[in-house]
C-alpha cells in the first residue's frame, strides 16, 4: 500500500500489519484487535514522521516505509553528509515525536468523560503506552534503535577509527541485558527483539574485522604489484606474505596469491612455491594452477609442474556435491 503524508511518500508492507497482529494476538475481541493494529499504526507513523521531518527541515528529502520490524525513513541527499548535531536530531525527532503525541492524547483525554465509552479509554489507554513506553524503548543505546543511531554518531565524531566498533559492543552488552530482563519478566517478544539486535550487532563486528583484514591484503596487493612492476620481486613478497597470513576471503586471497607466486617465481625460490601450491591449491584455482604447471616445466622443473597438474585436476568440495 502505497501512499502520500504530504509530500513524503509512505509504503506500507503487508508484513507491518502482520507484526501487528502477533503482537495483539492475545486480545480476544476483534474490534480491541482491530484498535491496536491501529493504534500501531498510527503511532509507528508519527514516530517516523519525526525522523523525516526533521530531515526535511535540513533539506533532506524523506521516504518512510513501514514493514515488518516497524517502520524506516531513508533520505535522499546523503544524511552522512550533515552534522553530528543534526544527524542527532533527525535520530531523536522520531521517539520525540511519540512522546509530544502521547502529551496532546493526554491532555484531550483529561478534558474527556468516557466512563460509558470504554472502547475511546481503552484506545488512549493504547495510545499512551504504545508512544510512551515504545518511544523510550527506542531511546536505549543499541543499534538499530534510535538510541544506538545517536551513540553511533556521538562515539564516531570522537573517534573516526572507533567510534562504530564501540557502539557495536555496547549495543551487543545492552541486547545481552534486555534478554535478562525479557526472561525474567516473562516478555517474550523483547527477548526476540533482544536477540535479534544482539545478532545483528555481532555479524556487523564480525564483518568490521573482516573488512579491516581484507583492507590489509589490497594495500598488500596493489604494494606487491608496484613492486613487481618495479622488476623488485623481493619487496613484493616482503609486502604480501604477512597479509595473506590472516583470513581474508576467497576471490581477493586468490588475486594476492597470483602476485605472491609470481615473485617467489622472480626470485627462483622454487621450493616456496611449492608450498604455497600445496597449501593453497584449492584457492588458487585449476587455470592459475595449469598455467603455474607450464611455467615450472618450461624453468626445468619437470616434476614439480606435473605434482601442481595433478592438484590441478583434483576435484574441489562443491564438485563432489554437484555430481
Amino acid at each position: 500500500m502505497e501512499l502520500k503524508l504530504g509530500s513524503i511518500p509512505l509504503r506500507v508492507r503487508a508484513s507491518f500489519f502482520l507484526m501487528a497482529l502477533l503482537l495483539g494476538f492475545s486480545e480476544q475481541d476483534p474490534v480491541r484487535l482491530v484498535t491496536w493494529v491501529a493504534v500501531v499504526l498510527v503511532s509507528v507513523m508519527v514516530h517516523e514522521l519525526g525522523h523525516a521531518l526533521m530531515g526535511k527541515a535540513f533539506g533532506l528529502t524523506p521516504q518512510i516505509e513501514l514493514h515488518g520490524m516497524g517502520g524506516l525513513t531513508v533520505f535522499n541527499g546523503g544524511r552522512f553528509q550533515l552534522s553530528t548535531g543534526k544527524s542527532i536530531a533527525i535520530s531523536l525527532a522520531g521517539p520525540f515525536a511519540g512522546f509530544l503525541f502521547a502529551a496532546l492524547i493526554l491532555a484531550v483525554e483529561l478534558g474527556m468523560r468516557h466512563s460509558e465509552r470504554p472502547l475511546v479509554g481503552h484506545t488512549v489507554a493504547l495510545l499512551l503506552f504504545v508512544n510512551v513506553y515504545w518511544g523510550a524503548f527506542n531511546l536505549l543505546p543499541m543499534l538499530p534503535l534510535d538510541g544506538g543511531n545517536v551513540l553511533r554518531t556521538g562515539l564516531t565524531a570522537l573517534s573516526d577509527k572507533h567510534g562504530e566498533k564501540i557502539a557495536r559492543v555496547v549495543s551487543v552488552m545492552v541486547a545481552l541485558a534486555i534478554g535478562v530482563v525479557a526472561v525474567r519478566g516473562r516478555q517474550w517478544w523483547m527477548l526476540y527483539l533482544g536477540a535479534l539486535f544482539g545478532f545483528q550487532n555481532v555479524q556487523a563486528l564480525r564483518q568490521a574485522d573482516q573488512l579491516r583484514v581484507d583492507q590489509t591484503l589490497v594495500t598488500a596487493i596493489e604494494n606487491g604489484y608496484a613492486a613487481l612492476d618495479r622488476k623488485a620481486p623481493a619487496e613484493a613478497i616482503a609486502a604480501l606474505k604477512p597479509a595473506l597470513e590472516s583470513s581474508t576471503t576467497q576471490e581477493l586471497r586468490q588475486i594476492g596469491l597470483r602476485i605472491y607466486l609470481a615473485a617467489l617465481l622472480r626470485e627462483g625460490r622454487f621450493a616456496e612455491v611449492m608450498d604455497v601450491v600445496e597449501r593453497e591449491h584449492r584457492v588458487i584455482g585449476a587455470e592459475d594452477l595449469s598455467r603455474l604447471a607450464e611455467t615450472m616445466s618450461e624453468l626445468g622443473h619437470a616434476e614439480s609442474a606435473a605434482r601442481i597438474e595433478v592438484l590441478a585436476k583434483a576435484p574441489s568440495p562443491l564438485s563432489q556435491f554437484r555430481s
